[in-house]
């Protein structure tokens, strides 16, 4: 039996698995470990940089150890074909190139964002620092 004091413990794992189910029907993208690194990635690049060009090429905004390149490459794709992405090439030096996310993809993260927000705030007063 769970003690009383793990109750809000259990009502944020309880709002992390709504955010999975909403997750799961509105991004598909995340459905796979490399979708979900791919896409928090970028996210992360556009959260962190809101007014920023893109200056992390994609072998730095996307490199991790435990993923190929590969399947990197081929969730990019995906990406690209779903209208959520688009790539372009440095103006120095062509070999380099950069994601763009599209506002298919910014609307995406803004969804996202607004969803997860919302299911905190039916157990919590949310206050901003």
């Amino acid at each position: 039996m769970l003690r009383r004091s793990s109750h809000s413990n259990l009502k944020i794992l309880t709002s992390l698995i709504e955010l999975k189910r909403w997750e799961w029907s509105n991004l598909p993208i995340l459905h796979t470990v490399i979708g979900r690194h791919v896409y928090f990635s970028i996210a992360t690049e556009i959260l962190e940089k809101p007014n920023e060009p893109r200056t992390r090429s994609l072998k730095q905004l996307l490199n991790h150890p435990s993923y190929t390149d590969r399947a990197i490459r081929m969730k990019l794709r995906e990406m690209e074909r779903l209208g959520l992405i688009s790539n372009t090439s440095s103006d120095i030096d062509k070999r380099v190139r950069f994601v763009l996310p599209t506002p298919k993809f910014e609307q995406l993260i803004e969804a996202h964002a607004k969803f997860y927000r919302s299911l905190l705030e039916k157990e919590y007063i949310l206050l901003e620092k």
